[in-house]
């Protein structure tokens, strides 16, 4: 759930450790003691996105280190013979979302590897070699303040959520619980 716009049920509150994500682990929280969350697709928030890509990374790897531990807090959850589709979704849609980096180096070894073999491995090369180049130049523009057309932002924004999952994943496994925050202005 969203932090911003969220309501439960006052009896369903659990209070939690200060380090915990309120609005991962509280839905959490409710499941463990049987009730469902439910999603209101009619309930709006606006809120400013973060402009700078320096301050949506330091948010995604703080966000992704505190997902991180409350997965961990939380593993039991992730029983299927417990807690049925809901576990395979706190897997597939919470889990795996913070590992989805192991992927793209497995395929970018992959690549790097098999192209010399020719043919289609080229090819993936060539993608690679794209996707790696165009975030590449979208970081440039970015520094030199030149505004990211779609072609740059979206190769650009896709490794940056990658390089802060594995920097989360990274300090998770050092046992780091903080990462700086620096809030939203406005």
């Amino acid at each position: 759930m969203d932090g911003g716009i969220d309501a439960m049920r006052k009896s369903l509150h659990t209070p939690l450790r200060p380090d915990q994500l309120p609005d991962f682990v509280q839905p959490l929280k409710v499941v463990e003691q049987g009730y469902r969350v439910v999603y209101d697709p009619r309930a709006l928030l606006k809120e400013k996105t973060n402009q700078e890509s320096a301050s949506e990374f330091s948010m995604r790897v703080r966000v992704g280190l505190r997902a991180l531990w409350a997965l961990k807090d939380m593993a039991h959850l992730m029983n299927p013979l417990r807690f049925g589709v809901f576990s395979l979704q706190m897997i597939s849609h919470k889990l795996l979302r913070y590992l989805a980096f192991i992927p793209l180096v497995t395929f970018s070894l992959a690549t790097l590897l098999l192209a010399p073999r020719g043919g289609f491995y080229v090819l993936c090369f060539l993608g690679l070699v794209a996707l790696f180049g165009l975030g590449w130049v979208g970081r440039k523009n970015e520094i030199e303040g030149r505004h990211l057309t779609f072609f740059y932002a979206v190769p650009y924004y896709f490794l940056l959520l990658n390089i802060a999952s594995f920097r989360a994943l990274w300090a998770f496994m050092k046992g780091e619980k903080k990462v700086v925050w620096n809030p939203r202005k406005g």
